[in-house]
């Protein structure tokens, strides 16, 4: 089984610091954010191919975190996954994917 390199771009580094936040102030299990986001990481690392293509924006796919409510944004090839955001679904748009 081979995996990819996984690399957060600077945007979705911090969409996932005011995640953490927002979860460890208002959710009565904040740990779910770090499982299922570790979870969703490993899966992406060996079949990166699992998201959805995300009409917005060409080659880039989404992945529904469901106890998250919210999708991780990603790009990738032979050598590696990059994680663009992850933005919470019901937001009235997609996310803004920043800088690199």
């Amino acid at each position: 089984m081979t995996r990819r390199k996984l690399r957060f771009t600077a945007t979705a580094r911090e969409h996932v610091r005011l995640l953490k936040q927002w979860w460890k102030k208002n959710s009565v299990r904040p740990e779910i954010l770090d499982h299922d986001l570790n979870e969703a990481l490993k899966m992406l690392s060996v079949v990166p191919g699992i998201g959805q293509p995300y009409p917005s924006a060409p080659g880039v796919r989404r992945l529904y975190l469901e106890r998250l409510m919210s999708h991780l944004y990603y790009t990738y090839d032979e050598r590696e996954v990059v994680v663009r955001a992850l933005w919470h679904a019901r937001r009235g748009s997609g996310p803004d994917f920043g800088r690199g």
